[in-house]
């Protein structure tokens, strides 16, 4: 690479080149016709005019190049063997040839500077490029560092919207209230995508219309697919994810994720943190069932399956409140079974506890929706009969009272026949709380006991 003039080396850029053009085309032509002139006005010998020779070498090596220095040398040369074989004064001769050879000495002198000065520019320009690359590479690296912090920041903040998600779905929360917070927690963790949570009305049976959930279970894995019309999975970035729910040993359902917006399609990080998610919502679903059960275990006696005395004194505070504040009626059954003892005695502990569950299934099938049935003590049951007069709840007591002693127990030894003694109460102004509702239906049971047995009163206020 051969280095710029050296008056224009510390500029850069094409106006360099155009400068260095003109410059020696206007030097030389000016430099040349001062020098004949004033070889023809000088009255000297032209010999002596070689200094400005060397002016006009110098003026072009600065200006132009070594190249015009070359075409100076060449014309200075030819003057001085115009001179040394036409000057007619004794010592013009030497002086041109002297001049002559000085003007090669001083182009040799400046093509060595030229080339030194050409390895120190090329050395120069080589660790410039170098700087230029390194430059470079460190912008490359960089803008990759600024990218990676960015991705690790979005990685970072999908990981606390993956927490805050599984704090949310941790409690002992029922079926409906878990679906919620799992649809609303997907729409946080992907804002710009519409969340679908479909759940099977039983395991591994989707709606038959549910053409996405039949796909599903021919899958059997998380897809991410293009659109919402594609079949094939895809690893690019894509508008659709689509994710089954698994139970223990099955389906339970499945989730979409369909983006609407274009700088918000998924990848391949989304479709992880969303079976992660998915996975939670399963673990969530089971947990969710065994608290079900739970609960149902904790409310539910273990012998005869009806709610316990505890959350059947729960319940009537309840609905005494409701009634209060609605001013409906509100009545209350006691039922005790008649010689209880003696069916103990007769035929053992065992045979009174399958009498006792027989009596529960059949008043719970002479029992109307809207009534509750709990186990109130050994063997007495209660029923609570919402929006119920004292006159109707002692007509559907004896119905249920006559129902049970025409309906005999059958064991595998011998038919027991069975009645029950009722007492009826019912919610007036007279009674202000729950617990003088049972003491009232009590003392009716008593009054149904005193009087002969198998027959059901009201109490009378």
């Amino acid at each position: 690479m051969t280095p710029k003039p050296l008056l224009f080396s510390m500029f850069s850029g094409r106006w360099v080149s155009v400068a260095s053009l003109f410059f020696g085309p206007l030097c030389f032509p000016l430099g040349a016709v001062a020098i004949f002139w004033a070889m023809l006005k000088s009255s000297v010998p032209a010999a002596s005019l070689f200094p400005l020779f060397v002016v006009l070498i110098l003026s072009l090596y600065l200006g132009a190049g070594l190249l015009w220095v070359f075409g100076a040398v060449v014309t200075g040369t030819a003057v001085a063997l115009a001179g040394f074989f036409f000057s007619g004064a004794s010592y013009g001769r030497p002086l041109y040839a002297l001049g002559g050879v000085l003007l090669w000495v001083l182009f040799w002198v400046l093509s060595r500077f030229d080339r030194r000065r050409t390895k120190s520019w090329n050395r120069f320009q080589e660790e410039w490029d170098g700087l230029e690359l390194d430059l470079a590479k460190l912008q490359a690296d960089g803008e990759q560092a600024a990218l990676a912090v960015s991705d690790s920041k979005a990685r970072l903040e999908s990981f606390h919207r993956l927490q805050r998600f599984t704090d949310d779905l941790i409690g002992p929360y029922h079926r409906d209230e878990l679906l919620n917070r799992a649809q609303e927690g997907l729409g946080i963790m992907f804002p710009d995508s519409k969340v679908r949570l479909h759940l099977f009305p039983k395991p591994d049976v989707p709606d038959p219309r549910d053409d996405w959930g039949i796909k599903i279970l021919q899958w059997g894995q998380p897809r991410l697919l293009l659109s919402r019309n594609s079949v094939s999975p895809t690893w690019e970035p894509s508008q659709f994810l689509c994710l089954p729910v698994k139970g223990r040993e099955s389906y339970l359902g499945w989730i979409s994720l369909e983006s609407s917006l274009e700088s918000g399609l998924f990848h391949v990080h989304d479709l992880r943190m969303a079976s992660i998610a998915t996975d939670l919502i399963s673990l969530a679903l089971g947990n969710t069932e065994r608290f079900s059960q739970t609960e149902a275990l904790a409310i539910s006696d273990e012998l005869t399956g009806l709610y316990t005395r505890g959350y059947f004194n729960e319940r009537l505070l309840e609905e005494v409140r409701k009634a209060r504040h609605n001013g409906r009626p509100l009545s209350l059954a006691i039922l005790d079974i008649d010689h209880f003892k003696k069916v103990n005695d007769d035929y053992g502990h065992h045979m009174g506890d399958e009498v006792l569950r027989w009596l529960s299934r059949l008043v719970m099938e002479q029992a109307r929706e809207t009534d509750f049935v709990a186990r109130y003590g050994g063997e007495e049951l209660v029923v609570i009969m919402p929006s119920t007069r004292v006159g109707d709840a002692l007509r559907f007591t004896q119905r249920m009272c006559q129902a049970i002693a025409a309906t005999p127990f059958r064991s595998p030894q011998k038919k027991i026949k069975i009645t029950v003694s009722a007492g009826v109460a019912s919610l007036t102004k007279d009674l202000p709380d729950e617990e003088a509702l049972i003491r009232c239906a009590d003392d009716a049971l008593y009054t149904a006991k005193n009087n002969g047995r198998n027959r059901v009163c009201s109490f009378e206020s």
